[in-house]
C-alpha cells in the first residue's frame, strides 16, 4: 500500500491545527505554550485513514513568521499540502510565503482549503473564491481544487476527506528500494526506553533490529523498537510518519536537524552546488559570498553563498553557486533548500542542489557552468544521464555496484542510463566496469603515445610490458579492468598482446645490420656450446653488445624465439632444445618412465643441466615427476 505524508500551511490562525483535529480527532498543538497562546509553535503530527483505506501521516505547520524556521522542518517530506486560508481574512503574508516556500521545495500537489465558512456569508466566499484563483495563478495551486469547510460546524469535512482520497490516489509511491533516509525532527527521552526519535521516512524502509547511522554525530546504534503513527511495527516504509527507540543513544546526541540513514551509505558534505532561484519580491539581489540562512530537510545552517556564473544574483533570476556550509549537513542530489536573508531573516528564495560533493571551483569558469547546466537538465526525470558522466569522470572506472552507490539511482535506473550512454558513444563498458568516453580517449592517446615512445627508443624489444603500460594509468585500476581495456584495443585493432608484452597493432622488432651481427654472434656461441650453454649476460657481453641494450637484445633473441629460457640462469640455443624434445619422445617410444640419469646419458650433458631441463618440461606439462621417475604427459608439448 502506498504510504503519504499530508501538511498543513497557511497564515497564522487561519485553523490549519483545528482543521486537522476535524479530520483526524487529533490535537496537535502539544505544547503548554501553544495551549496558552492558542498559536501552534512547533511541529504537530497526527494520522487518519482515507475513504478509501489508506491511512494518511499529517505534519501540521505553525502559521505564524516567528516560526517558518519550525515550519520549514516540516514542510520537506510533505507529498501533499493543505492551503489553509480562512474565509474572514482571505490571503495574508503567511499566505505567500508558505506558498512560496512549497513552490521552492518542488511540492507538486495541493488542495486550497478555505475555513471559518460559518462565518461569512455565500457571495462573501465567492470573493473570497476569486481573489484565491487570482492569487494562485502562476503558482503549482493555479488548477488545485478549493473546498469549503467548517471545522466548527463539520461542513464540507467529509468532503474534503473524500477529495484528500482521490488527489492522493495520483500522487506516486516513494522509493522503497532507496537506503533509508530520515531527517529527525523530534528526540525525548522515554522512561524504561532511552532516547526517541521522530520523522518522516523519505525514502527506503527499516526494521527493528536494523543498525543505522545518526548524522550528526557519525555513529551506528540499533533499532530496538518503531513505531509508525503510534503503533508498534516491525518494519517502517518510505512516507510513513515513525519513531525509532534506538539503543546506546543519549537524547543530546539527537537532534533536529541529524538524519537516521542507512548505515555506511551517506555522509556529510560541507559544501554543495546549486541551481538557486531569488524570489521576485527579495528586497535585494543577492552578492557574491553574502551569508544566508540556509534550510534543507529539518536541518538549517548559516552558508556562504559562492556565486559561479555572475558577480551578484537578482530578484526573480536563476543562476548556479557553491554553498559552503558553516557545518556539514547530509545532503544528497536533487534535494531542495531553502534560504533565508541573514538579517532581517526573511524567506528570499531557495533551491536544488545539483552535486553534494563537489571540488572547489573558479567562478565564471565556461566548463564549470556547462556542466552544471547538464546536471540541472537531469533534475526531475529519474534517469539521469549528466550526473552519471560527472561519477564517471570522477571516478575514471567504476563497475555497476560503484556506480549505483555513486550516483545514488535506482538499479533500473542506472541500466537505463548506461545503456543509453553506450549507445550514444558517452559510456564505454570495459569488462564488469565502466568508463566515460572522454577518460577512455585520454587514456587510449596517453598509452598510445608511451608505446610510439617506446618503440622508438627500443627497436628490438616485442613490446612494453603490461605492468609498465599498465603504470601510467591510474593506481586504482585493477590488473582485471586493464586486461579488459587491452581486450577492447585488440579487438579494434589498435594494439597486439603477446604474453606480457603489448605494442602497436603493426610493430615488429627491427634489426639494423649492426644489431643483426650483434645477434649472429650470440646465437653462433649458443649452436657451439650445445648441451653446456655459457651464462646469457657474459655471452652478451663477448658478442660487443653495450650494456644498456643488454635486456633489449635478450628480450628480442627470447622473442625470436633464436633462445629458450629454461630459468633465470639457463638459457638453450633453439636448435638444442629441439634436439632435448626430440630425445626425450624418442626415449618415451621404448621406454615408460624416465630418471634423470637417464637423460643425463642420452644428452651428454651433465646434472646441472638436466636437472633444471626436466623441471621445466614439467612445467611445460610434457612431463610429469612420479617419485624419482617422469612419465611422458604431452607428447606433443
Amino acid at each position: 500500500m502506498k504510504h503519504l505524508i499530508i501538511g498543513t500551511a497557511g497564515h497564522v490562525d487561519h485553523g490549519k491545527s483545528v482543521l486537522i483535529k476535524a479530520l483526524t480527532g487529533i490535537d496537535t498543538d502539544r505544547l503548554q505554550e501553544e495551549k496558552r497562546r492558542g498559536i501552534s509553535i512547533d511541529l504537530g503530527f497526527a494520522s487518519f485513514s482515507l475513504p478509501g483505506g489508506r491511512l494518511a501521516g499529517v505534519v501540521d505547520v505553525p502559521g505564524h513568521e516567528r516560526f517558518i524556521h519550525n515550519m520549514l522542518a516540516g514542510a520537506g517530506g510533505m507529498d501533499l499540502v493543505l492551503l489553509v486560508v480562512d474565509a474572514t481574512e482571505g490571503v495574508m503574508p503567511q499566505t505567500r510565503e508558505h506558498l512560496q516556500i512549497l513552490e521552492l521545495l518542488n511540492i507538486h500537489r495541493g488542495i486550497v482549503v478555505i475555513t471559518k465558512i460559518d462565518l461569512v456569508e455565500t457571495e462573501w466566499l465567492e470573493l473570497v473564491k476569486e481573489e484565491l484563483r487570482e492569487e494562485l495563478s502562476g503558482t503549482f495551486l493555479k488548477k488545485a481544487p478549493l473546498q469549503p469547510v467548517s471545522a466548527i460546524t463539520g461542513e464540507g469535512i467529509a468532503g474534503l476527506k473524500q477529495l484528500i482520497d482521490r488527489v492522493t490516489d495520483e500522487i506516486p509511491a516513494r522509493d522503497r528500494e532507496a537506503p533509508f533516509r530520515m531527517p529527525l525532527d523530534r528526540s525525548f527521552s522515554s522512561p524504561g526506553f532511552g532516547t526517541i526519535v521522530t520523522g518522516t521516512l523519505i525514502q527506503g524502509m527499516i526494521r527493528v533490529g536494523d543498525k543505522v547511522d545518526l548524522i550528526p554525530p557519525g555513529i551506528t546504534v540499533r533499532v530496538r523498537n518503531l513505531q509508525v503513527h503510534g503503533t508498534d511495527r516491525p518494519e517502517a516504509l518510505a512516507g510513513q510518519r515513525v519513531a525509532l527507540n534506538l539503543t546506546g543513544l543519549e537524547r543530546r546526541e539527537a537532534l533536529r536537524g541529524a538524519v537516521v540513514c542507512a548505515p555506511g551509505y551517506y555522509r556529510p558534505t560541507s559544501r554543495v552546488d546549486v541551481v538557486l532561484r531569488l524570489l521576485n519580491d527579495s528586497l535585494r539581489p543577492i552578492k557574491n559570498m553574502d551569508p544566508v540562512h540556509f534550510y534543507s530537510g529539518t536541518a538549517r545552517v548559516v552558508a556562504r553563498l559562492f556565486l559561479l556564473d555572475r558577480d551578484q544574483l537578482a530578484p526573480g533570476e536563476k543562476g548556479f553557486a557553491q554553498c559552503r556550509l558553516e557545518r556539514p549537513l547530509v545532503m544528497e542530489r536533487r534535494d531542495r533548500f531553502i534560504i533565508r536573508s541573514y538579517s532581517p531573516v526573511t524567506t528570499i528564495g531557495g533551491g536544488a542542489v545539483l552535486d553534494p560533493f563537489p571540488g572547489r571551483h573558479r567562478r565564471l569558469c565556461p566548463a564549470v557552468i556547462k556542466q552544471l547546466a547538464g546536471l540541472e537538465q537531469g533534475l526531475e526525470g529519474k534517469e539521469d544521464p549528466g550526473y552519471l558522466y560527472l561519477q564517471l569522470d570522477r571516478l575514471k572506472m567504476a563497475n555497476f555496484d560503484r556506480l549505483k552507490e555513486a550516483t545514488r539511482l535506482s538499479a533500473n535506473s542506472l541500466e537505463a542510463v548506461l545503456r543509453e550512454g553506450e549507445i550514444a558513444g558517452r559510456v564505454i563498458k570495459v569488462g564488469d566496469s565502466y568508463i566515460g568516453s572522454g577518460t577512455y580517449s585520454r587514456w587510449v592517446r596517453l598509452m598510445m603515445s608511451e608505446l610510439d615512445r617506446f618503440h622508438g627508443e627500443h627497436p628490438l624489444l616485442p613490446g612494453i610490458s603490461r605492468a609498465h603500460l599498465k603504470g601510467m594509468l591510474p593506481s586504482s585500476i585493477s590488473p582485471r579492468e586493464f586486461d579488459a581495456l587491452l581486450e577492447i584495443l585488440v579487438n579494434r585493432e589498435e594494439v597486439a598482446v603477446q604474453g606480457e608484452w603489448v605494442a602497436r597493432r603493426n610493430f615488429s622488432p627491427r634489426l639494423s645490420p649492426g644489431d643483426r651481427e650483434k645477434v649472429e654472434r650470440v646465437t653462433a656461441i649458443y649452436s657451439r656450446a650445445g648441451w653446456s650453454p655459457p651464462p646469457l649476460q657474459e655471452t652478451i657481453q663477448e658478442a660487443g653488445i653495450e650494456v644498456a641494450r643488454r635486456e633489449e637484445f635478450a628480450a628480442y633473441l627470447l622473442f625470436s624465439e633464436q633462445l629458450v629460457k629454461i630459468t633465470e640462469e639457463l638459457y638453450f640455443h633453439a636448435d638444442t632444445y629441439r634436439e632435448a624434445l626430440a630425445a626425450l619422445r624418442q626415449h618415451f617410444k621404448t621406454a615408460p618412465t624416465l630418471t634423470l640419469a637417464q637423460f643425463r646419458d642420452i644428452t651428454g650433458s651433465s646434472r646441472k643441466i638436466i636437472q633444471p631441463l626436466l623441471e621445466h618440461f614439467d612445467q611445460r606439462k610434457v612431463t610429469r615427476r612420479v617419485g624419482d621417475h617422469r612419465v611422458l604427459v604431452n607428447p606433443g608439448g
